[in-house]
């Protein structure tokens, strides 16, 4: 008989979805302690997701857009009222209704997203679809509400949460955490030859939103006089790829940029043993403003600095010239800040130490421990 108590965890990844690994450790942990069930619109094809000994239940999505979506929020909650498990994961803000039918079973959400980048309103949009939009966010914070426990995964999304009501006692912040694979990796005791490019990486999604055409123009700019940089693209799709190489070559940087397709989690650590600094660009959106990215503490902990935007996501962890630079989302901004590094070159393995200092707060082998305590208690162990 297994004396483990049980645990539905509800996923809802899309199928070309990069960045799983802070999924990944924390239904490894949960994993260690409870008998799980993961519930999934489709097939995981991750290695970081496959998880021995978790039963995985795929239940279908039924078309695409918003009715889809609750859909198999519904049938998700059906699944679970009929196994009455000993407590619920939620494991992704975009499936945070699912605690408003849960009736008596307690329920954690893992907080990793702002509900306006789930139900975006452009402009244009007419009266009818801005109240429908509106109803839905409105359902991803009644969930949140609802739920025994909200783990926002950084300061600004849980000011966010007690900006709408939501009590301090139902809300604990628990940082992304990176795996100990990373730390350090960037070596930090390799001094580069005098005139040696520097190796800047990207790792994530390739889109002209998070500064896929910035990244881009600023190091042609910053390549002009001479080579000085060298960019590595790692999680394009293929569409993206081809984009960034027909780019490049037209920008005359085809010989200073290496393009990547996605990798697994695991791989990363290696692309980043080669590189001087990492690059973390976003758009302005309201969304991000909330989002922490994945990779910047990732870069943090590996000894990566971080050539990153002018935005509150990214300077509440990075300070110019500490851990980092920051400049403002644009070409000539952040080619300046590639010509800085590069004249400053001496001070680069500086940077990279306190880099890597700054970091280890963000490893995971100290926020495993937090985070199963959290769930303890919501289990009743």
């Amino acid at each position: 008989m297994n004396s483990r108590k049980s645990c539905v965890v509800v996923t809802m990844f899309s199928e070309s979805q990069v960045g799983l690994l802070d999924f990944s450790y924390r239904i490894k942990a949960l994993a260690k302690k409870y008998s799980l069930t993961i519930l999934t619109s489709h097939e995981l094809n991750h290695d970081e997701l496959h998880i021995p000994g978790a039963e995985y239940l795929i239940i279908n999505l039924s078309g695409s857009g918003y009715i889809s979506w609750l859909s198999y929020l519904f049938h998700c909650s059906q699944v679970i009222r009929r196994r009455k498990p000993d407590f619920v994961m939620l494991m992704h803000t975009k499936v945070a209704p699912v605690a408003l039918m849960m009736r008596y079973i307690p329920t954690l959400i893992y907080w990793n997203e702002h509900p306006t980048h789930l139900t975006p309103e452009p402009e244009g949009y007419s009266p009818l679809k801005r109240i429908w939009r509106s109803f839905l966010r409105w359902l991803i914070y009644e969930g949140g509400r609802k739920s025994t426990l909200v783990m926002p995964i950084g300061e600004a999304h849980r000011d966010d949460l007690f900006a709408h009501g939501y009590q301090k006692t139902n809300v604990n912040m628990i940082y992304m955490g990176v795996d100990k694979s990373f730390f350090g990796i960037a070596n930090l005791s390799k001094l580069k030859e005098p005139n040696e490019p520097l190796q800047l990486i990207y790792v994530g999604s390739v889109q002209k939103e998070r500064g896929r055409d910035i990244m881009l123009e600023a190091l042609a700019n910053a390549n002009a006089q001479r080579k000085i940089a060298h960019l590595t693209i790692v999680g394009a799709s293929q569409e993206q790829s081809e984009f960034c190489r027909r780019y490049a070559k037209e920008l005359g940087i085809e010989n200073a940029v290496t393009i990547h397709g996605r990798v697994s989690g695991r791989e990363i650590p290696n692309f980043f043993s080669l590189a001087d600094a990492g690059l973390c660009l976003w758009e302005d959106k309201i969304w991000w403003r909330f989002n922490p990215p994945t990779k910047l503490f990732e870069y943090l902990v590996a000894g990566l600095p971080v050539l990153a935007s002018n935005i509150r996501t990214h300077t509440q962890y990075i300070a110019d010239g500490e851990n980092g630079l920051i400049f403002e989302y644009d070409s000539t901004s952040l080619a300046k800040s590639i010509i800085r590094l590069w004249e400053n070159r001496l001070e680069l393995q500086s940077l990279k130490q306190r880099a890597a200092q700054s970091g280890e707060r963000y490893l995971w082998p100290a926020i495993e421990p937090v985070f199963l305590e959290s769930v303890k208690g919501v289990a009743g162990d």
